[in-house]
């Protein structure tokens, strides 16, 4: 009796791996950028000692500009209604779940964890995230009136704090976390 491979074979990760030349740069305003500091890294399996991926670090014009694009984007963001809102968290949390078991295999990888913790923790507790917060998205403003801030921009120094938030409103936030010397 044979049987098929599992469905967590490293196999399908690779492929994709390759598939994106096993490089990995910045998205920001919905376009893959080139950071203007040529800072990469590197990602290996702790498993074996295998390089997985160059990874793009984020410099300060990136992370600006990532900021600056948040800020552009956050008036049409804020027009939509909850509902509106949570159809592209719940878009999201689908495509998560759809592809769930590639992502498993790909945080099992990277980071050495089991593939037991990373199937039936991590990757499910970031589908509930995000079925979570569409949930508030959707109810927040109806059945929580005095909580909803529709024009609020609470504003920090990004790049002077270690680990920084930066909130638009209640519906928005860009994080980033400053890497040590930065």
């Amino acid at each position: 009796m044979d049987y098929s491979p599992a469905p967590e074979s490293p196999d399908l990760a690779i492929e994709w791996i390759k598939k994106h030349k096993s490089s990995f740069g910045l998205f920001i305003n919905g376009k893959w950028r080139k950071p203007k500091s040529a800072a990469v890294f590197k990602t290996v399996n702790p498993a074996n000692g295998k390089k997985l991926a160059t990874i793009t670090e984020a410099g300060k014009a990136e992370v600006n500009a990532a900021v600056n694009a948040a800020k552009q984007a956050f008036p049409k963001w804020n027009a939509l209604s909850g509902h509106e809102r949570a159809r592209y968290l719940y878009a999201i949390a689908r495509q998560i779940q759809k592809h769930s078991r590639l992502f498993a295999v790909l945080e099992s990888m990277d980071n050495g964890k089991t593939i037991r913790e990373t199937r039936d923790i991590d990757v499910p507790l970031v589908i509930r995230h995000f079925y979570h917060h569409a949930g508030w998205a959707q109810t927040l403003e109806s059945e929580f009136p005095e909580h909803w801030l529709q024009e609020t921009l609470l504003y920090s120094n990004l790049l002077n704090l270690p680990h920084s938030l930066h909130c638009f409103s209640q519906k928005y936030a860009v994080i980033q976390d400053s890497p040590p010397g930065f």
